[in-house]
Parts: structure tokens; sequence; C-alpha cells
């Protein structure tokens, strides 16, 4: 099965049905590096639909990178990528309402992959600037180690996200915010 990138609805169905069923990773032919890269392009796009659709395929996927051979692989291969991708949005490159999307990424990252993101997550925001030129390093590190600690509590993650996003945005602490 090969992707093309300028068959993208194409790319949002086979994301959609190896979501319902995952068993088509065991398929000889798919290109999980391929859709797993898809995947972290569609993040990036600005329709909430396709960031949400990709979004819950990486939730669906993560489980499994333990009892899936070849998505364990790409996971440890690529999730680097996808976690610098979850982070580029957080820190301001997505809407602030697909902010849940992206901390249940992280959440499935923290719980089924701990010990690659805890060096992902370290070697990422030690870049100056990233994800936003608004954060100081211990901000940065707070937010790591918050994250790391929570293994558990999926609206506790969400609550950290929202709170680091808004930090990145320049936002925190403002009325414009108040409700958020």
């Amino acid at each position: 099965m090969i992707l093309r990138v300028d068959g993208w609805a194409y790319q949002l169905h086979l994301l959609q049905a190896l979501k319902r069923k995952p068993d088509l990773f065991l398929c000889e032919r798919l290109d999980v590096k391929a859709v797993f890269q898809c995947a972290v392009l569609a993040l990036k796009f600005p329709e909430a639909p396709t960031v949400k659709a990709s979004c819950g395929f990486f939730t669906e996927l993560l489980p499994r990178c333990g009892e899936v051979e070849p998505v364990g692989k790409v996971v440890q291969e690529d999730g680097r990528m996808l976690l610098i991708a979850v982070l580029e949005a957080i820190g301001g490159q997505a809407s602030r309402s697909l902010m849940d999307c992206f901390a249940d990424i992280l959440f499935a990252l923290n719980k089924h992959c701990f010990s690659l993101l805890s060096v992902w997550i370290k070697e990422a925001l030690q870049a100056p600037g990233f994800p936003s030129t608004r954060l100081s390093p211990e901000q940065k590190d707070t937010f790591s180690q918050q994250i790391l600690r929570e293994r558990v509590n999926k609206r506790r993650v969400k609550e950290m996200v929202k709170e680091f996003t808004l930090l990145c945005r320049g936002l925190h602490g403002t009325d414009y915010t108040a409700d958020y």
C-alpha cells in the first residue's frame, strides 16, 4: 500500500480504518512508517476535523506499540517526530480548541512509551525558543516534569497542556483567557 501526499482524503479514510481495525497493522503490505508519517503531517493541517482524526489515530495506535511489532518499531524510530509536532501545536501552531486532542497524545505516549518520552521531551524542550520564545527554561522543565509524573489522570494532563499553551502564547493570566 503506497501513500501519496496528494491523496489526503484517501489517507484519512485509511487512518480511520486502521483505528477501527488495528489488525491491519499486521498486514505485510502496509507501510506502517508511511501511515505514521502521514498522520504526523495531518497534525499540522489547519482543518480541525483532520487534526482531530489524526490525534484519534495516535491515541489508538500508541497503546499497541508493545503488542504489534511493526508499530513499536515505527514509534521507536519516529516517535520523537510525533512529539515535536505535538509540542509545536501546543506552542501556538494549532487552535487552542484542539489542545485536549494533543493532550490525549501526550497522555498515550506517557502511558505506553514512558522511557522514550522521558528522553524525547527533555531533548526537545532544551532547544532555545522551542516551542515558544515566551518560555523560560524553568517553565519548560516544570512542564516536562509534570507531564512525566502524570500517567493516570488524563484530565490533569489536559489541564497542564492548557496552562502550557497559554504560557507559550503569552496569554497566561490575562482576562482574555479567564474562561479557558
